[in-house]
């Protein structure tokens, strides 16, 4: 891959959405900056992570709100046929190696990598052990 400058479409993940909606760096400021200069996909995993998050919050109502706002802003990235392909190949692989990924975050990658995509997260451990996904992470505000 080019450098992150050639980056026209990215896929962002939870924790940084998180951090965005509490104010937290630099998930605040790096996902701000993304949204400027690339189209910004979240993943249905994600999705169903932020409402679920919004839906457990003692301030339910208001956090709804917040959550589908942005999910109206951006696209949504769905499990579909070829991305279930992508994470049996990759989840095979990976129990192969002996180095089980979280299901969520195979998912995840695998949405991404069917639609050729980087994602954008915190947690790079989690996401380095999929062959062929480009993990982006935070840069300092």
């Amino acid at each position: 891959m080019e450098g992150v400058e050639a980056v026209r479409t990215i896929c962002v993940d939870t924790d940084i959405i998180v951090d965005y909606f509490r104010g937290r760096e630099p998930g605040k400021s790096t996902f701000t900056s993304w949204r400027e200069r690339a189209e910004v996909f979240i993943t249905s995993i994600t999705t169903f992570e932020l409402l679920l998050g919004a839906n457990l919050s003692s301030k339910r109502e208001q956090r709804i709100i917040e959550a589908e706002s942005l999910l109206d802003q951006h696209g949504i990235l769905a499990f579909d046929r070829d991305s279930a392909k992508e994470a049996a190949e990759k989840g095979a692989e990976l129990r192969r190696k002996g180095a089980v990924v979280e299901i969520r975050d195979l998912l995840n990658a695998s949405m991404c990598l069917a639609k050729k995509m980087p994602i954008l997260t915190k947690n790079k451990a989690h996401y380095e052990r999929i062959t062929g996904l480009v993990v982006l992470t935070p840069f300092p505000p």
